[in-house]
């Protein structure tokens, strides 16, 4: 009968990791900065609005604590807006974020 060789591996095989969190992904940029959530089309809340720039019913332009956000549409309706919060109706065809 042969002889059975051992292989032995010098170098340790490097596990793929897919969700790292170090304090680059828990940044307090990230954190504080503006929350967005979009119903579909038809509602978008931002928290984190700090003023609004421009508003008719086609088009929407939000201050936020870095840069603008631009809803263009039809029929939007600022529904609520209290402190730092804001709640929108309407067709959303686009939105684009400006520094």
């Amino acid at each position: 009968m042969g002889k059975k060789f051992k292989i032995e591996k010098s170098e340790k095989k490097e596990k793929w990791n897919l969700f790292k969190l170090n304090s680059a992904v828990l940044d307090d940029d990230l954190i504080k900065g503006p929350h967005i959530e979009l119903f579909c089309n038809n509602q978008i809340v931002v928290d984190g609005c700090l003023g609004v720039y421009e508003y008719n019913d086609t088009y929407l332009k939000l201050r936020l604590s870095k840069g603008a956000l631009v809803l263009c549409g039809e029929r939007f309706d600022i529904v609520t807006y209290e402190e730092k919060t804001i709640t929108v109706k309407g067709k959303i065809n686009s939105l684009e974020f400006c520094l």
